[in-house]
Protein backbone atom coordinates (compact mmCIF):
# COMPACT_ATOMS: atom_id res chain seq x y z
CA UNK A 1 0.00 0.00 0.00
CA UNK A 2 1.15 3.19 -0.93
CA UNK A 3 3.01 5.35 1.92
CA UNK A 4 2.19 2.19 4.38
CA UNK A 5 5.56 2.23 5.91
CA UNK A 6 5.48 6.14 6.33
CA UNK A 7 2.20 5.78 7.96
CA UNK A 8 3.44 2.83 10.43
CA UNK A 9 6.44 4.92 11.35
CA UNK A 10 4.53 8.01 12.24
CA UNK A 11 1.84 7.06 14.59
CA UNK A 12 4.98 4.64 15.79
CA UNK A 13 6.70 8.07 17.19
CA UNK A 14 3.29 9.75 17.64
CA UNK A 15 2.45 6.42 20.20
CA UNK A 16 6.52 7.56 21.48
CA UNK A 17 6.16 11.31 21.76
CA UNK A 18 2.24 11.73 22.51
CA UNK A 19 1.57 8.61 24.74
CA UNK A 20 3.12 9.13 27.54
CA UNK A 21 1.83 12.34 27.80
CA UNK A 22 -2.11 11.13 26.91
CA UNK A 23 -1.95 8.35 29.56
CA UNK A 24 -0.61 10.84 32.22
CA UNK A 25 -2.88 13.63 31.31
CA UNK A 26 -5.81 11.04 31.09
CA UNK A 27 -4.48 8.47 33.64
CA UNK A 28 -4.98 5.82 30.50
CA UNK A 29 -4.31 2.23 31.59
CA UNK A 30 -4.08 -0.70 28.59
CA UNK A 31 -2.82 -3.83 28.21
CA UNK A 32 -0.16 -3.93 25.25
CA UNK A 33 -1.86 -6.72 22.68
CA UNK A 34 -0.41 -8.96 19.65
CA UNK A 35 -3.64 -9.97 18.65
CA UNK A 36 -3.17 -9.03 15.68
CA UNK A 37 -1.86 -11.77 13.48
CA UNK A 38 -3.44 -11.07 10.10
CA UNK A 39 -5.57 -7.78 8.65
CA UNK A 40 -8.24 -6.96 11.49
CA UNK A 41 -11.03 -5.34 11.83
CA UNK A 42 -11.15 -3.23 15.64
CA UNK A 43 -14.41 -2.47 16.54
CA UNK A 44 -14.34 0.04 19.39
CA UNK A 45 -16.88 2.55 21.06
CA UNK A 46 -16.60 6.06 21.05
CA UNK A 47 -15.97 8.27 24.16
CA UNK A 48 -13.42 10.80 23.79
CA UNK A 49 -11.42 12.75 20.62
CA UNK A 50 -8.38 10.84 21.64
CA UNK A 51 -10.33 7.44 21.08
CA UNK A 52 -7.76 6.62 18.19
CA UNK A 53 -4.74 7.10 19.94
CA UNK A 54 -5.68 5.46 22.75
CA UNK A 55 -7.14 2.09 20.76
CA UNK A 56 -3.39 2.68 19.09
CA UNK A 57 -2.01 2.48 22.39
CA UNK A 58 -3.18 -0.90 22.96
CA UNK A 59 -1.99 -2.40 20.12
CA UNK A 60 1.27 -3.41 18.46
CA UNK A 61 0.14 -3.65 15.02
CA UNK A 62 -0.24 0.07 12.84
CA UNK A 63 -3.68 0.63 12.24
CA UNK A 64 -5.70 2.77 10.20
CA UNK A 65 -9.24 5.09 11.32
CA UNK A 66 -12.11 6.23 9.54
CA UNK A 67 -12.50 9.81 10.39
CA UNK A 68 -15.62 12.37 9.82
CA UNK A 69 -15.25 14.37 6.81
CA UNK A 70 -15.27 17.50 8.43
CA UNK A 71 -12.35 17.03 9.82
CA UNK A 72 -10.26 17.18 6.52
CA UNK A 73 -11.42 21.11 6.30
CA UNK A 74 -9.01 22.55 8.92
CA UNK A 75 -6.65 23.80 6.24
CA UNK A 76 -2.78 23.05 7.55
CA UNK A 77 -3.79 20.75 10.35
CA UNK A 78 -5.85 18.56 7.57
CA UNK A 79 -3.20 18.18 5.01
CA UNK A 80 -0.66 17.15 7.62
CA UNK A 81 -3.65 14.91 9.35
CA UNK A 82 -3.86 13.35 5.75
CA UNK A 83 -0.19 13.48 4.50
CA UNK A 84 0.73 11.64 8.06
CA UNK A 85 -1.96 9.41 8.84
CA UNK A 86 -3.58 9.08 5.76
CA UNK A 87 -6.94 8.13 7.69
CA UNK A 88 -10.45 7.16 5.73
CA UNK A 89 -12.89 10.65 5.25
CA UNK A 90 -16.48 9.28 5.91
CA UNK A 91 -19.87 11.42 5.38
CA UNK A 92 -21.94 12.14 8.56
CA UNK A 93 -25.09 12.95 7.14
CA UNK A 94 -25.34 9.70 4.28
CA UNK A 95 -23.90 5.99 3.85
CA UNK A 96 -20.43 6.60 2.39
CA UNK A 97 -19.56 4.09 -0.28
CA UNK A 98 -16.25 5.90 -1.04
CA UNK A 99 -16.05 5.05 2.90
CA UNK A 100 -16.63 1.76 3.08
CA UNK A 101 -14.79 0.71 -0.79
CA UNK A 102 -11.61 1.92 0.91
CA UNK A 103 -12.02 0.49 4.27
CA UNK A 104 -12.16 -2.85 2.24
CA UNK A 105 -9.15 -1.73 0.09
CA UNK A 106 -7.07 -1.72 2.80
CA UNK A 107 -7.74 -4.59 4.76
CA UNK A 108 -7.37 -6.71 1.25
CA UNK A 109 -4.04 -4.82 0.93
CA UNK A 110 -3.24 -6.47 4.13
CA UNK A 111 -3.46 -3.61 6.59
CA UNK A 112 -5.42 -3.40 9.68
CA UNK A 113 -8.29 -0.97 10.04
CA UNK A 114 -10.25 0.50 13.40
CA UNK A 115 -13.51 2.36 13.03
CA UNK A 116 -16.31 3.03 16.03
CA UNK A 117 -19.62 1.73 15.27
CA UNK A 118 -21.74 3.88 16.83
CA UNK A 119 -20.60 6.45 14.08
CA UNK A 120 -20.66 9.07 17.35
CA UNK A 121 -19.81 10.15 20.78
CA UNK A 122 -22.25 10.00 22.87
CA UNK A 123 -23.73 13.00 24.81
CA UNK A 124 -25.28 11.53 27.89
CA UNK A 125 -23.04 8.58 28.55
CA UNK A 126 -24.44 5.50 27.38
CA UNK A 127 -22.69 3.52 24.55
CA UNK A 128 -25.20 4.39 21.07
CA UNK A 129 -26.17 1.05 19.14
CA UNK A 130 -23.85 0.16 16.51
CA UNK A 131 -24.99 1.14 12.90
CA UNK A 132 -26.34 -2.16 10.60
CA UNK A 133 -23.76 -0.85 8.06
CA UNK A 134 -20.86 -1.66 10.13
CA UNK A 135 -21.75 -5.43 10.28
CA UNK A 136 -22.59 -5.67 6.87
CA UNK A 137 -18.67 -4.44 6.12
CA UNK A 138 -17.77 -6.64 8.72
CA UNK A 139 -19.03 -9.76 7.13
CA UNK A 140 -18.06 -8.52 3.50
CA UNK A 141 -14.47 -7.92 4.32
CA UNK A 142 -13.99 -11.67 5.50
CA UNK A 143 -11.41 -10.67 8.10
CA UNK A 144 -10.89 -11.60 11.95
CA UNK A 145 -12.91 -8.89 13.67
CA UNK A 146 -11.78 -7.37 17.44
CA UNK A 147 -14.02 -5.87 19.61
CA UNK A 148 -12.63 -3.38 22.34
CA UNK A 149 -14.00 -1.09 24.98
CA UNK A 150 -12.45 1.97 26.52
CA UNK A 151 -14.08 2.93 29.98
CA UNK A 152 -13.97 5.84 31.75
CA UNK A 153 -13.88 8.63 29.02
CA UNK A 154 -17.45 10.14 29.28
CA UNK A 155 -16.37 11.52 32.72
CA UNK A 156 -12.95 12.15 31.39
CA UNK A 157 -13.68 14.08 28.45
CA UNK A 158 -17.63 14.71 27.82
CA UNK A 159 -18.84 15.28 24.82
CA UNK A 160 -20.64 18.72 25.74
CA UNK A 161 -17.63 20.22 27.58
CA UNK A 162 -14.25 21.78 26.50
CA UNK A 163 -12.77 21.07 29.65
CA UNK A 164 -10.49 17.43 29.80
CA UNK A 165 -10.93 16.30 33.76
CA UNK A 166 -8.36 14.04 35.44
CA UNK A 167 -9.90 10.28 36.55
CA UNK A 168 -9.07 7.22 35.63
CA UNK A 169 -9.53 5.59 32.11
CA UNK A 170 -8.60 1.93 30.90
CA UNK A 171 -8.64 0.33 27.23
CA UNK A 172 -9.03 -3.67 26.65
CA UNK A 173 -9.47 -6.01 24.10
CA UNK A 174 -12.97 -7.63 24.81
CA UNK A 175 -13.47 -10.61 22.11
CA UNK A 176 -11.72 -11.76 18.82
CA UNK A 177 -13.81 -13.54 16.62
CA UNK A 178 -11.64 -14.90 13.41
CA UNK A 179 -12.98 -14.35 10.19
CA UNK A 180 -15.08 -17.91 9.74
CA UNK A 181 -16.69 -17.56 13.30
CA UNK A 182 -17.94 -13.77 11.63
CA UNK A 183 -18.85 -15.29 8.10
CA UNK A 184 -21.13 -18.25 9.78
CA UNK A 185 -23.07 -15.70 11.99
CA UNK A 186 -25.99 -13.79 11.00
CA UNK A 187 -26.31 -10.20 11.00
CA UNK A 188 -28.12 -9.64 13.60
CA UNK A 189 -26.43 -12.35 15.82
CA UNK A 190 -23.17 -10.13 15.01
CA UNK A 191 -24.19 -6.89 15.67
CA UNK A 192 -25.99 -8.32 19.34
CA UNK A 193 -22.44 -9.54 19.96
CA UNK A 194 -20.67 -6.23 18.77
CA UNK A 195 -23.59 -4.08 20.75
CA UNK A 196 -23.02 -6.36 24.02
CA UNK A 197 -19.02 -6.30 23.85
CA UNK A 198 -18.17 -2.30 23.36
CA UNK A 199 -21.44 -1.15 25.95
CA UNK A 200 -20.53 1.20 28.35
CA UNK A 201 -23.11 2.51 31.14
CA UNK A 202 -20.69 5.09 32.74
CA UNK A 203 -22.71 5.38 35.86
CA UNK A 204 -22.41 1.56 36.21
CA UNK A 205 -18.97 1.95 36.44
CA UNK A 206 -18.93 4.79 38.95
CA UNK A 207 -21.17 2.54 40.97
CA UNK A 208 -19.13 -0.33 41.20
CA UNK A 209 -15.68 1.42 41.74
CA UNK A 210 -16.25 5.48 42.31
CA UNK A 211 -13.41 8.10 40.88
CA UNK A 212 -13.05 12.00 41.44
CA UNK A 213 -12.57 12.97 38.02
CA UNK A 214 -10.95 16.43 38.80
CA UNK A 215 -11.04 20.11 37.07
CA UNK A 216 -12.27 23.01 36.50
CA UNK A 217 -15.62 24.43 35.62
CA UNK A 218 -17.30 21.22 35.52
CA UNK A 219 -20.41 21.98 34.39
CA UNK A 220 -20.07 24.54 31.57
CA UNK A 221 -21.87 23.90 28.36
CA UNK A 222 -23.90 21.42 29.94
CA UNK A 223 -26.73 22.53 28.06
CA UNK A 224 -25.43 21.65 24.45
CA UNK A 225 -26.74 17.90 26.19
CA UNK A 226 -29.16 18.66 28.52
CA UNK A 227 -31.37 20.82 26.49
CA UNK A 228 -35.19 20.69 27.82
CA UNK A 229 -35.95 21.53 30.96
CA UNK A 230 -37.72 18.84 33.80
CA UNK A 231 -39.08 21.93 35.40
CA UNK A 232 -40.99 23.92 32.92
CA UNK A 233 -40.44 22.02 29.30
CA UNK A 234 -38.45 24.85 27.92
CA UNK A 235 -36.26 24.19 25.01
CA UNK A 236 -32.81 25.57 25.05
CA UNK A 237 -33.43 27.81 28.14
CA UNK A 238 -30.93 25.91 30.84
CA UNK A 239 -27.22 28.15 30.78
CA UNK A 240 -24.32 26.98 32.66
CA UNK A 241 -21.71 28.83 34.63
CA UNK A 242 -18.53 26.83 36.62
CA UNK A 243 -19.69 24.02 37.90
CA UNK A 244 -23.39 24.82 37.85
CA UNK A 245 -26.13 25.48 35.54
CA UNK A 246 -29.95 27.08 35.97
CA UNK A 247 -32.85 27.16 33.88
CA UNK A 248 -34.74 30.42 33.01
CA UNK A 249 -38.03 28.83 35.43
CA UNK A 250 -35.23 28.65 38.40
CA UNK A 251 -34.26 24.97 38.38
CA UNK A 252 -30.62 25.17 39.32
CA UNK A 253 -28.08 22.03 39.91
CA UNK A 254 -24.65 21.40 39.66
CA UNK A 255 -22.29 19.06 38.15
CA UNK A 256 -20.21 17.22 40.69
CA UNK A 257 -16.36 15.49 40.73
CA UNK A 258 -17.95 12.36 39.88
CA UNK A 259 -20.04 13.15 37.23
CA UNK A 260 -23.45 13.35 38.95
CA UNK A 261 -26.35 15.84 39.15
CA UNK A 262 -27.15 17.52 42.31
CA UNK A 263 -30.07 20.09 42.98
CA UNK A 264 -33.03 20.68 45.49
CA UNK A 265 -35.88 20.01 43.22
CA UNK A 266 -33.11 18.30 40.38
CA UNK A 267 -35.72 14.97 39.28
CA UNK A 268 -32.58 13.56 37.77
CA UNK A 269 -28.79 12.59 39.01
CA UNK A 270 -27.25 11.48 36.36
CA UNK A 271 -26.99 12.86 32.58
CA UNK A 272 -28.33 9.12 31.30
CA UNK A 273 -31.63 9.26 32.85
CA UNK A 274 -31.95 12.97 31.94
CA UNK A 275 -30.77 12.46 28.27
CA UNK A 276 -33.08 9.44 28.19
CA UNK A 277 -36.26 11.17 29.52
CA UNK A 278 -35.22 14.19 27.38
CA UNK A 279 -35.37 12.03 24.38
CA UNK A 280 -38.83 10.39 25.63
CA UNK A 281 -40.43 13.44 26.20
CA UNK A 282 -39.58 15.90 23.48
CA UNK A 283 -42.38 14.91 20.91
CA UNK A 284 -45.37 15.69 23.58
CA UNK A 285 -43.07 18.83 24.83
CA UNK A 286 -43.18 19.65 20.72
CA UNK A 287 -47.29 19.00 20.53
CA UNK A 288 -47.95 21.35 23.26
CA UNK A 289 -45.98 24.34 21.06
CA UNK A 290 -48.24 26.27 19.14
CA UNK A 291 -47.35 27.17 15.44
CA UNK A 292 -44.60 28.94 15.25
CA UNK A 293 -40.81 28.15 15.89
CA UNK A 294 -40.19 25.34 18.08
CA UNK A 295 -36.63 26.40 19.66
CA UNK A 296 -34.16 29.60 17.80
CA UNK A 297 -30.52 30.48 18.39
CA UNK A 298 -29.05 33.86 17.34
CA UNK A 299 -25.59 34.54 16.44
CA UNK A 300 -24.80 31.75 13.84
CA UNK A 301 -22.92 31.37 10.98
CA UNK A 302 -23.61 29.55 7.71
CA UNK A 303 -21.23 27.76 5.50
CA UNK A 304 -22.01 25.58 2.30
CA UNK A 305 -19.63 22.15 2.47
CA UNK A 306 -18.37 21.38 -1.34
CA UNK A 307 -16.55 18.24 -2.31
CA UNK A 308 -12.64 18.45 -1.82
CA UNK A 309 -13.38 19.39 1.87
CA UNK A 310 -13.63 23.20 0.99
CA UNK A 311 -16.35 25.25 2.62
CA UNK A 312 -17.87 28.98 1.61
CA UNK A 313 -19.86 31.02 3.77
CA UNK A 314 -23.69 31.38 3.21
CA UNK A 315 -24.33 33.35 6.16
CA UNK A 316 -24.88 35.14 9.45
CA UNK A 317 -27.69 35.42 11.85
CA UNK A 318 -30.85 33.29 13.60
CA UNK A 319 -31.68 29.98 13.17
CA UNK A 320 -34.86 27.83 13.90
CA UNK A 321 -36.94 25.01 13.37
CA UNK A 322 -40.96 24.71 13.40
CA UNK A 323 -42.99 22.24 12.07
CA UNK A 324 -42.66 22.35 8.23
CA UNK A 325 -39.45 24.07 7.72
CA UNK A 326 -35.70 24.93 9.06
CA UNK A 327 -34.53 28.50 8.70
CA UNK A 328 -31.20 29.65 8.49
CA UNK A 329 -29.42 32.98 8.59
CA UNK A 330 -31.60 34.22 5.67
CA UNK A 331 -32.41 30.53 4.07
CA UNK A 332 -35.56 28.37 4.06
CA UNK A 333 -35.56 24.56 3.98
CA UNK A 334 -38.43 22.21 4.14
CA UNK A 335 -38.17 19.68 6.39
CA UNK A 336 -39.72 17.01 3.81
CA UNK A 337 -36.50 18.40 1.68
CA UNK A 338 -33.98 17.72 4.15
CA UNK A 339 -32.15 13.83 4.64
CA UNK A 340 -30.39 14.54 7.85
CA UNK A 341 -29.27 16.42 10.39
CA UNK A 342 -26.08 15.38 11.97
CA UNK A 343 -24.47 16.90 15.15
CA UNK A 344 -20.09 16.82 14.65
CA UNK A 345 -18.25 18.06 17.74
CA UNK A 346 -19.73 19.55 20.42
CA UNK A 347 -22.34 21.85 19.02
CA UNK A 348 -21.37 22.24 14.87
CA UNK A 349 -24.95 21.28 13.46
CA UNK A 350 -24.42 19.53 10.18
CA UNK A 351 -27.36 19.14 7.19
CA UNK A 352 -28.15 17.80 4.03
CA UNK A 353 -30.81 17.98 1.52
CA UNK A 354 -32.27 15.96 -1.34
CA UNK A 355 -30.59 18.21 -3.83
CA UNK A 356 -27.20 16.79 -2.77
CA UNK A 357 -26.34 19.86 -0.82
CA UNK A 358 -24.20 19.88 2.46
CA UNK A 359 -24.20 22.76 4.75
CA UNK A 360 -22.16 23.38 8.54
CA UNK A 361 -23.59 25.68 10.86
CA UNK A 362 -21.34 27.24 13.92
CA UNK A 363 -22.29 28.91 16.89
CA UNK A 364 -20.35 32.27 18.72
CA UNK A 365 -21.71 30.97 22.11
CA UNK A 366 -22.57 27.66 23.62
CA UNK A 367 -26.57 26.38 21.95
CA UNK A 368 -27.12 22.70 21.64
CA UNK A 369 -27.36 21.53 17.68
CA UNK A 370 -28.42 18.18 19.16
CA UNK A 371 -32.31 19.69 20.32
CA UNK A 372 -32.20 20.61 16.10
CA UNK A 373 -31.59 16.96 15.13
CA UNK A 374 -33.68 15.31 18.02
CA UNK A 375 -36.25 17.53 17.16
CA UNK A 376 -35.86 16.88 13.57
CA UNK A 377 -36.63 13.35 14.07
CA UNK A 378 -39.79 13.64 15.85
CA UNK A 379 -41.38 15.55 13.02
CA UNK A 380 -40.03 13.97 10.08
CA UNK A 381 -39.38 10.16 11.86
CA UNK A 382 -35.99 10.20 9.89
Amino acid sequence: MKNYMFHRFMIKLTKIVAGPFLKNKMKYKCHISNDIDRPTLVLSNHTTNFDPLLVTLAFRKHMYFLASEHAFRAGFGSKVLRTVYSPIPFNKTKTDINAIKEVMHRLSAGANVCLFPEGDRSFSGTTVHSASSVVKLAKQCRVDVITFKLEGGYFTSPRWSTKMRKGKMSGAIVNKYLADEVAAMSEDELIGKINTDIYVDAYESQKENLVKYKGENLAENIEVSLYLCPSCKGIGYIKSKGDGFACRCGLSGRYTQAGYLEGPKLPFTKTTDWGKWQEETLGEVIKSIPDGPICMDVGQSMYEVHAGAYKVPAGEGTIQINRSSFKCCGHEFALDRITKFAVVGQMTLLFATKEGAMYEIRSRSPRSALKYRDIFKVLTGR
